[in-house]
């Protein structure tokens, strides 16, 4: 049996995170949680632990890629196999959990993304923002001619990752919107990416991350992001 660890970073996401671990209590006994509270000001922290789940909390807002790396850093530390991000907004169904473990189970990749998109099985009931649509298929192009690998969502939060995997991102992470940038750099040092189709939630409480300006800033940060991939590697 692999050691899995369930990681839910969480920023300000009280009643989200309420009705997420209401629902994760079923798998309690298959795998841990751990909360990682970005600096909320709200009872995030309060909220988790009224549901017995250990929470890391953060002294100043690192914002999602510090937040998770924190919980990967955690994962290192106390011997996992595996972890799952779990985003702590509740649009990701514990459902998924399962079958996004099956394939590092089976030694078929080191990172499994959950996505709404897959030409064989695409979420239709899923309603993704304008803005949020036109920059992941910003960032899924550019990964594509980066490395000629095709990713059909590059913004899903909904993951998992074996040891080899999380331990690289525990000493080196994208902080802003991480998620596009996280997969250059796995497929750039040599890990295998697979996706499988999911179905997602819409946001029932609390704000996206994705509003206007940041939305219309994504596909720049996309851009710096990847050529200081680049250039890292060509610094090594």
């Amino acid at each position: 049996m692999m050691k899995v660890l369930l990681i839910i970073p969480a920023f300000n996401e009280e009643e989200s995170l309420a009705k997420l671990l209401a629902e994760l209590e079923q798998y309690r006994k298959q795998y841990d949680i751990i909360v990682v509270d970005d600096a909320s000001v709200d009872k995030t922290t309060e909220i988790a632990k009224s549901y017995d789940v250990p929470v890391l909390r953060l002294a100043a807002n690192l914002g999602i890629g510090g937040a998770v790396q924190t919980g990967f850093k955690y994962a290192v530390r106390n011997g996992y196999d595996t972890v799952v991000q779990i985003d702590g907004d509740g649009q990701h169904d514990p459902i998924w959990i399962e079958r996004l473990i099956e394939p590092i189970s089976r030694g078929e990749a080191d990172c499994v993304i959950g996505s709404r998109y897959t030409n064989n099985d695409p979420d239709r009931a899923y309603r993704t923002p304008v803005l949020r649509r036109i920059g992941m298929h910003f960032s899924t192009r550019l990964l594509y001619l980066a490395t000629g690998v095709l990713i059909t969502d590059t913004t899903s939060g909904l993951r998992s990752l074996d040891h080899r995997a999380f331990e690289y991102f525990s000493r080196e992470y994208p902080v802003d919107h991480p998620e596009a940038e996280a997969l250059l750099m796995l497929l750039n040092t040599g890990f295998k990416l697979k996706e499988i189709p999911v179905k997602m939630r819409s946001r029932q409480t609390g704000n996206s991350l994705f509003t206007l300006i940041p939305s219309v800033v994504y596909p720049f940060r996309v851009l710096v992001g990847f050529l200081e991939v680049f250039l890292r590697i060509k610094r090594k």
